[in-house]
Protein backbone atom coordinates (compact mmCIF):
# COMPACT_ATOMS: atom_id res chain seq x y z
CA UNK A 1 0.00 0.00 0.00
CA UNK A 2 1.62 3.28 -1.09
CA UNK A 3 -0.15 5.62 1.37
CA UNK A 4 1.05 5.95 4.96
CA UNK A 5 -1.19 4.06 7.41
CA UNK A 6 -2.10 6.00 10.56
CA UNK A 7 -4.09 5.20 13.72
CA UNK A 8 -7.82 5.97 13.49
CA UNK A 9 -9.47 6.45 16.90
CA UNK A 10 -13.23 5.96 17.19
CA UNK A 11 -14.27 7.97 20.27
CA UNK A 12 -17.48 8.87 22.10
CA UNK A 13 -18.55 12.54 22.43
CA UNK A 14 -17.10 12.55 25.96
CA UNK A 15 -13.69 11.38 24.64
CA UNK A 16 -13.81 7.66 25.56
CA UNK A 17 -12.01 5.48 23.02
CA UNK A 18 -14.52 3.00 21.58
CA UNK A 19 -12.26 1.37 19.00
CA UNK A 20 -8.86 1.74 17.39
CA UNK A 21 -8.54 1.21 13.66
CA UNK A 22 -6.02 2.08 10.98
CA UNK A 23 -6.56 4.14 7.86
CA UNK A 24 -4.68 6.19 5.31
CA UNK A 25 -5.32 9.61 3.79
CA UNK A 26 -7.56 8.12 1.09
CA UNK A 27 -9.61 6.27 3.73
CA UNK A 28 -9.97 9.38 5.87
CA UNK A 29 -11.13 11.49 2.91
CA UNK A 30 -13.49 8.73 1.78
CA UNK A 31 -14.91 8.57 5.34
CA UNK A 32 -15.75 12.29 5.23
CA UNK A 33 -17.15 12.17 1.68
CA UNK A 34 -19.36 9.15 2.38
CA UNK A 35 -20.18 9.89 6.03
CA UNK A 36 -19.08 6.34 6.81
CA UNK A 37 -15.91 5.05 8.45
CA UNK A 38 -13.34 3.54 6.04
CA UNK A 39 -10.33 1.72 7.51
CA UNK A 40 -7.47 -0.45 6.32
CA UNK A 41 -8.03 -4.14 7.04
CA UNK A 42 -4.86 -5.29 8.83
CA UNK A 43 -4.98 -8.77 7.23
CA UNK A 44 -5.64 -7.83 3.61
CA UNK A 45 -4.37 -4.20 3.69
CA UNK A 46 -7.50 -3.29 1.70
CA UNK A 47 -9.49 -0.15 2.41
CA UNK A 48 -12.95 -1.25 3.58
CA UNK A 49 -16.05 0.36 5.16
CA UNK A 50 -16.45 -0.31 8.88
CA UNK A 51 -19.87 -0.57 10.51
CA UNK A 52 -19.89 1.09 13.93
CA UNK A 53 -23.22 1.34 15.80
CA UNK A 54 -24.20 4.92 16.54
CA UNK A 55 -24.17 8.30 14.90
CA UNK A 56 -21.06 9.75 13.30
CA UNK A 57 -20.76 13.18 14.89
CA UNK A 58 -17.66 14.33 13.04
CA UNK A 59 -14.16 13.67 11.81
CA UNK A 60 -10.88 15.38 12.68
CA UNK A 61 -7.31 15.05 11.56
CA UNK A 62 -4.77 15.18 14.38
CA UNK A 63 -0.99 15.24 14.17
CA UNK A 64 -0.06 11.69 13.18
CA UNK A 65 -3.55 10.16 13.56
CA UNK A 66 -7.23 10.53 12.68
CA UNK A 67 -10.31 10.68 14.91
CA UNK A 68 -14.01 10.04 14.39
CA UNK A 69 -16.57 10.87 17.07
CA UNK A 70 -19.45 8.40 17.29
CA UNK A 71 -22.42 9.02 19.58
CA UNK A 72 -25.52 7.13 20.69
CA UNK A 73 -28.20 6.97 17.96
CA UNK A 74 -30.87 7.76 20.57
CA UNK A 75 -29.40 11.19 21.35
CA UNK A 76 -30.96 14.22 19.72
CA UNK A 77 -29.18 16.83 17.63
CA UNK A 78 -29.19 19.18 20.62
CA UNK A 79 -27.37 16.64 22.81
CA UNK A 80 -24.59 16.19 20.26
CA UNK A 81 -24.38 19.89 19.40
CA UNK A 82 -20.77 20.02 20.62
CA UNK A 83 -19.79 17.34 18.12
CA UNK A 84 -19.05 18.15 14.51
CA UNK A 85 -22.07 16.62 12.77
CA UNK A 86 -25.07 14.29 12.87
CA UNK A 87 -24.64 11.82 10.06
CA UNK A 88 -25.67 8.23 10.62
CA UNK A 89 -23.11 5.47 10.36
CA UNK A 90 -24.47 2.25 8.88
CA UNK A 91 -25.98 0.45 11.80
CA UNK A 92 -28.70 -1.92 10.61
CA UNK A 93 -31.34 -2.41 13.26
CA UNK A 94 -30.44 0.77 15.17
CA UNK A 95 -33.59 2.28 16.67
CA UNK A 96 -34.18 6.02 16.76
CA UNK A 97 -36.37 7.71 19.34
CA UNK A 98 -37.20 10.48 16.86
CA UNK A 99 -40.22 9.11 15.04
CA UNK A 100 -42.08 12.35 14.38
CA UNK A 101 -41.75 14.73 11.45
CA UNK A 102 -40.11 17.27 13.79
CA UNK A 103 -36.79 15.56 13.10
CA UNK A 104 -36.76 17.32 9.71
CA UNK A 105 -36.87 20.75 11.38
CA UNK A 106 -34.28 19.77 13.99
CA UNK A 107 -31.90 18.31 11.43
CA UNK A 108 -32.36 21.33 9.14
CA UNK A 109 -31.50 23.62 12.08
CA UNK A 110 -28.26 21.69 12.67
CA UNK A 111 -27.46 21.90 8.93
CA UNK A 112 -28.11 25.66 8.91
CA UNK A 113 -25.83 26.06 11.93
CA UNK A 114 -23.08 24.14 10.10
CA UNK A 115 -23.58 26.43 7.08
CA UNK A 116 -22.95 29.48 9.27
CA UNK A 117 -20.17 28.12 11.50
CA UNK A 118 -18.48 25.82 8.94
CA UNK A 119 -16.73 23.68 11.61
CA UNK A 120 -13.58 21.91 10.41
CA UNK A 121 -13.95 18.14 10.03
CA UNK A 122 -17.72 18.32 9.54
CA UNK A 123 -19.14 16.35 6.62
CA UNK A 124 -21.80 19.05 6.16
CA UNK A 125 -19.05 21.70 5.96
CA UNK A 126 -17.33 19.54 3.35
CA UNK A 127 -20.54 19.53 1.30
CA UNK A 128 -21.05 23.30 1.57
CA UNK A 129 -17.42 23.90 0.60
CA UNK A 130 -17.98 21.72 -2.48
CA UNK A 131 -20.64 24.10 -3.83
CA UNK A 132 -24.24 23.78 -4.95
CA UNK A 133 -23.43 21.83 -8.12
CA UNK A 134 -21.53 19.14 -6.17
CA UNK A 135 -24.31 19.01 -3.54
CA UNK A 136 -26.86 18.42 -6.31
CA UNK A 137 -24.69 15.66 -7.77
CA UNK A 138 -24.28 14.02 -4.35
CA UNK A 139 -28.06 14.21 -3.76
CA UNK A 140 -28.61 12.52 -7.13
CA UNK A 141 -26.14 9.77 -6.19
CA UNK A 142 -28.05 9.22 -2.95
CA UNK A 143 -31.33 8.95 -4.90
CA UNK A 144 -29.79 6.26 -7.11
CA UNK A 145 -28.52 4.39 -4.02
CA UNK A 146 -32.09 4.40 -2.68
CA UNK A 147 -33.37 2.97 -5.95
CA UNK A 148 -30.74 0.23 -5.82
CA UNK A 149 -31.43 -0.72 -2.19
CA UNK A 150 -32.57 -4.35 -2.05
CA UNK A 151 -34.04 -4.93 1.39
CA UNK A 152 -35.94 -3.15 4.16
CA UNK A 153 -32.89 -2.02 6.17
CA UNK A 154 -31.06 -0.77 3.08
CA UNK A 155 -34.13 1.17 1.90
CA UNK A 156 -34.55 2.80 5.33
CA UNK A 157 -30.85 3.72 5.52
CA UNK A 158 -30.67 5.06 1.96
CA UNK A 159 -33.95 7.01 2.35
CA UNK A 160 -32.54 8.71 5.47
CA UNK A 161 -29.30 9.46 3.61
CA UNK A 162 -31.25 10.98 0.71
CA UNK A 163 -33.37 13.13 3.04
CA UNK A 164 -30.24 14.40 4.82
CA UNK A 165 -28.55 15.33 1.52
CA UNK A 166 -31.80 16.88 0.26
CA UNK A 167 -31.89 19.09 3.38
CA UNK A 168 -28.28 20.16 2.74
CA UNK A 169 -29.28 21.01 -0.84
CA UNK A 170 -32.25 23.04 0.40
CA UNK A 171 -30.03 24.93 2.88
CA UNK A 172 -27.44 25.61 0.17
CA UNK A 173 -30.21 27.02 -2.05
CA UNK A 174 -31.70 29.04 0.86
CA UNK A 175 -34.97 27.10 0.77
CA UNK A 176 -36.65 26.28 4.08
CA UNK A 177 -38.46 22.94 4.61
CA UNK A 178 -41.70 24.88 5.24
CA UNK A 179 -41.73 25.79 1.54
CA UNK A 180 -41.66 22.08 0.66
CA UNK A 181 -44.35 21.31 3.26
CA UNK A 182 -46.55 24.05 1.75
CA UNK A 183 -46.09 22.59 -1.74
CA UNK A 184 -46.92 19.10 -0.45
CA UNK A 185 -50.08 20.40 1.24
CA UNK A 186 -51.21 21.85 -2.08
CA UNK A 187 -51.06 18.31 -3.50
CA UNK A 188 -53.30 16.71 -0.85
Amino acid sequence: MNSKILPYAVVSPDGRILSMLQTNEKGYKKSIENSQIWAVNPETERLLPVEIPGTVCGFSEKEGWYEVVVGDTAKSAQETEGASDRVSAKAPGAVSTDSDAGIIDRLYSVIEKRKIEMPEGSYTTHLFNSGLSKIKKKTGEEAVELLLAENHDEIVYEAADLIYHMLVLLAAADIRPEEIFKELESRE
